[in-house]
C-alpha cells in the first residue's frame, strides 16, 4: 500500500473474482489522528478517496503485475456516494470493494497504465462508486523524469507559512492546517510539513495527492459551502513540487465548487467537489 506504518492500511484483505474483478475488504476506523469524523457524525470523505487510492496500488501489484518500487503517477481520482456510506457507527466500518482493473497500455520501458472502477457497498448494499488512473513507472525511468522537474537548490519548508485559522477549516490542531493565506479571498497557498507523520508517512520528493487533495477540501470548508461532500472528481496534470508553494484557488461562478492547482505559472490540477449528487446516487455498471 506504499505505506511504512500499518495503521495506516486501510483494505483487509482481497480475492481475484474473474480475470480483471477483484473483491476487496477495507475497514474505516472510527476515528483516525488526521481523518478525523466530522462533527455531523460521518467518516471523514477522504478516507473514500484513500480507499479507492488504496485499491489502485493492491490491484496493481497482484493484478497487472507491476512489482513493488515501481512509482505511482496518478492521473485522476474521484468518488460519488451516498451518504449512508460514510455515516459513523458504534463499531469501524466494514466495506466491501468490487474493483475492476483494466490496463490500459504497456510500454517497452516498463511502464504501464491503468484504470480502475469501484463500487463500494457497506452492511450489503452498493452505496458508492470510485475511479482512478495511474501509470506505474520503473524506478529508473521515474528517476530520470523527475531530475528534469526537481528544484536545483535546496527545498524550503513551505510549513512555515502562517496557517489559516485551525476551526475554519474544521481541524482542532495547527499542525493538520494545510492552507496558508493567500494574496485575496479567493486563493490559498499550499502548506507543505514534510514530517506529517500521515501525510507525509514516508519520505517523498514532490507532494503527495492526499494533501493535494485535502487542501481543497480546506479550502471547500473555508468557504463555508459544507463539510460533506458526496462526490468529488480529480483530474491531476503535472506533480506538485514540494517548493515553491502552491496556490489553491477557487474558480469564481455558482454551483459547487471547482479549486485549480497552481504552482509556477502552471495548472498542475483540477479538484470539483460535488455537495450532493444531481438528481440522487445512481448505482453505475462495474464495467
Amino acid at each position: 500500500m506504499h505505506r511504512a506504518a500499518v495503521h495506516e492500511v486501510l483494505l483487509t484483505g482481497w480475492a481475484r473474482t474473474a480475470g480483471d474483478r477483484y473483491m476487496i475488504g477495507a475497514q474505516w476506523p472510527r476515528d483516525h489522528s488526521f481523518y478525523r469524523p466530522l462533527p455531523t457524525g460521518a467518516h471523514d470523505p477522504l478516507l473514500l478517496l484513500e480507499t479507492v487510492r488504496q485499491a489502485g496500488l493492491l490491484v496493481a501489484h497482484v493484478g497487472a503485475g507491476v512489482a513493488v518500487g515501481h512509482h505511482f503517477v496518478m492521473h485522476s481520482i474521484g468518488y460519488d456516494v451516498d451518504a449512508r456510506l460514510l455515516r459513523l457507527g458504534r463499531e469501524p466500518a466494514d466495506l466491501t470493494i468490487d474493483v475492476t482493473c483494466q490496463v490500459r497500455g504497456r510500454r517497452p520501458t516498463g511502464a504501464v497504465r491503468l484504470g480502475i472502477r469501484v463500487l463500494f457497498s457497506r452492511d450489503g448494499e452498493v452505496l458508492g462508486s470510485g475511479t482512478g488512473e495511474m501509470t506505474c513507472l520503473p524506478e529508473a525511468l521515474y528517476r530520470n523524469l523527475r531530475a528534469r522537474s526537481l528544484p536545483g537548490e535546496a527545498v524550503g519548508e513551505t510549513a512555515d507559512l502562517p496557517p489559516v485559522e485551525p476551526r475554519r477549516v474544521n481541524r482542532s490542531r495547527e499542525q493538520d492546517v494545510v492552507l496558508s493565506p493567500g494574496a485575496d479571498p479567493s486563493t490559498w497557498l499550499v502548506r507543505v510539513d514534510r514530517g506529517h507523520p500521515v501525510l507525509f508517512d514516508h519520505p517523498l520528493d514532490h507532494v503527495p495527492g492526499m494533501l493535494v487533495f485535502e487542501a481543497t477540501r480546506q479550502a471547500l470548508a473555508y468557504t463555508g459551502r459544507g463539510l460533506l461532500p458526496l462526490g468529488c472528481h480529480a483530474e491531476l496534470t503535472r506533480y506538485v513540487e514540494l517548493d515553491p508553494p502552491a496556490a489553491v484557488v477557487l474558480r469564481p461562478g455558482p454551483g459547487d465548487p471547482v479549486f485549480d492547482l497552481e504552482q509556477g505559472g502552471k495548472t498542475t490540477g483540477t479538484v470539483s467537489w460535488f455537495m450532493s449528487p444531481d438528481g440522487g446516487w445512481r448505482v453505475p455498471n462495474p464495467r
